[in-house]
Order: C-alpha cells, then structure tokens, then sequence
C-alpha cells in the first residue's frame, strides 16, 4: 500500500524541500545559461589575452555547472519519488532522513558557489574594456 506523507510529518517537509530545491535548480539552470549567453555576446570584442583566458575560465565554469545542476534535478526528482511513495512502517526512512541531509549539505554549497561565480562573473563583465 504506498501512502503519501502525512501533512506536517517529517516526510511531508522533506518532500516539501525536495520541491523547493528543485525549482532553485531549475532557476539557477536559467541563471546558467543567461550567463553563458551573454558571455558569447561579448567574446568576439575582447582583445586581451588575459580577459580571454578569463571568458574561457567562465565558459569551463559554466559547462560544469550544468553537468552539477543536471545530476542535482535527477538526484532530487529520485528522492522526491521516494518521499512520495514512502510505504507505512518502511524501514528505509532513516536511509532517506540521511540523504536528505545529504542533499541539504550539496544544495547550500550550490547556491554558495552560484553566488561567488555570478559575482566573480559580473565582475569580470565590468572590467571588460572594448
């Protein structure tokens, strides 16, 4: 019998977490790729060998961050189907409590990192002379 968490459980917030990070991915997935796209409306005006390693180093950053935020979404989608379908009485909510905070620990160093690179970035954007 597969039961959905009851409203105010442990589970039920998890699930509710679960969700909120999953729209946080997808938003700093848009986040991403606006970057990106506007480091190609800029890399053809840049003369400076020094600021052209530095596009590159951004663009390397970026290719990255899509490979973390794409494994993310999918380790999350999964924990958020097993929250959903959590049967009564099984004996695997200590191994999803655990992961959970697992996940908690992964997502405030994502948003930790997407800060510092965002401005790093636009730090960078502002130097640019051309």
């Amino acid at each position: 019998m597969i039961a959905k968490p009851k409203p105010g459980s442990k589970a039920s917030q998890c699930l509710y977490e679960n969700f909120a990070w999953i729209r946080l991915i997808e938003f700093l997935n848009q986040e991403n790729a606006y970057m990106k796209n506007r480091l190609s409306e800029v890399i053809d005006r840049i003369q400076d060998s020094e600021q052209l390693a530095m596009a590159e180093h951004f663009q390397n950053q970026f290719i990255i961050k899509d490979d973390v935020y794409d494994h993310m979404l999918h380790d999350l989608n999964k924990q958020s189907t097993k929250w959903h379908h959590l049967t009564a009485g099984n004996s695997t909510i200590s191994e999803l409590k655990k992961n959970h905070r697992h996940i908690r620990h992964q997502m405030e160093s994502i948003e930790r990192e997407h800060a510092l690179i965002m401005r790093d970035y636009n730090t960078y954007l502002s130097s640019l002379d051309y």
